[in-house]
């Protein structure tokens, strides 16, 4: 069983084992692969020979930065919201979705490249299940989101005149419960939609988009991020959410992120007849590595 590496359209590499020439329903040539991985969110693994200290490094900064600037567009929004609409909850409802879809666009364009824009460790542990990460990189990613998170909040208290406190906010209900399941689920069914059907460089808006909706079609606003909320626990604005609801909702979370990655699996197969040069199911190769 051997390991070769084809070329795609868009510059990824797709890893095939026991790749073999067939034919496709149009007659065109295409590659039976036995085994093939989804490009993950992030450009190149982190344990791969190409991964130097520097690389590492740079990381787990983009994860812990773009983690902070995403709470401090949350929460910032939030607190802005409230100055501007006071009386309405609905409008500010409304501006911080809006804000937050400009925010996680332009964080992802600003950081995907760097370290695939994950700022959510239930995004980082899909990526470990399907073999993109190891434990120890999940591990790292998921320290440095809840850091980022944390000083996020820390910084927007003080950017706003604030006193640093725990959020008093409740939010401890099942229908709430439900709708972290649902936004947890169709946000990683949004993410790896686009990865896994050469769609990646829709990502940025489509993750945005759908975010700024679930604001409004999820009974919990769409937090769907452990790392997002922890952080708003330290923010006793709009935006927080008290110590008690925040193990209920991190549980949720990780059970949409189970049951995501199933339907991930479902509805992208990793066995799949495709042609030599489709852009489907791309995934940066080690040339002559058969390590997966």
């Amino acid at each position: 069983m051997t390991t070769n590496c084809c070329s795609s359209n868009d510059g990824g590499y797709a890893i095939a084992k026991s790749e073999n020439f067939d034919s496709c329903l149009d007659g065109s040539s295409c590659i039976k692969i036995d085994r093939l991985y989804a490009s993950s969110p992030s450009s190149i693994p982190l344990n791969t020979p190409e991964s130097t200290t520097l690389d590492i490094c740079r990381k787990l900064i983009a994860e812990m930065l773009g983690t902070a600037i995403l709470i401090i567009v949350v929460m910032g929004s939030g607190i802005m919201a409230q100055s501007l609409s006071p009386n309405d909850t609905g409008l500010q409802l409304l501006e911080n979705a809006i804000a937050t879809c400009g925010g996680l666009i332009g964080l992802i364009l600003m950081f995907g490249p760097v370290s695939g824009a994950h700022f959510n460790p239930i995004v980082s542990m899909v990526d470990y299940l399907h073999g993109d990460m190891q434990i120890r990189d999940f591990f790292l990613y998921t320290l440095c989101q809840i850091t980022g998170g944390i000083i996020g909040a820390l910084i927007t208290n003080v950017q706003f005149d604030l006193p640093q406190s725990i959020s008093a906010k409740e939010r401890n209900k099942p229908t709430l419960w439900l709708g972290e399941v649902i936004g947890t689920i169709t946000l990683l069914l949004v993410i790896h939609g686009c990865v896994r059907t050469g769609q990646k460089h829709a990502v940025p808006f489509a993750v945005g988009t759908w975010v700024c909706g679930g604001y409004f079609f999820t009974s919990s606003t769409i937090f769907a991020n452990p790392a997002v909320t922890i952080a708003r626990m330290f923010s006793n604005s709009f935006a927080g959410i008290d110590p008690n609801s925040v193990g209920q909702f991190i549980c949720f979370q990780v059970l949409g992120g189970f049951i995501g990655y199933l339907a991930i699996l479902f509805f992208y197969p990793v066995n799949y007849y495709v042609k030599k040069d489709d852009n489907l199911y791309l995934r940066i190769c080690i040339q002559g590595s058969d390590k997966v």
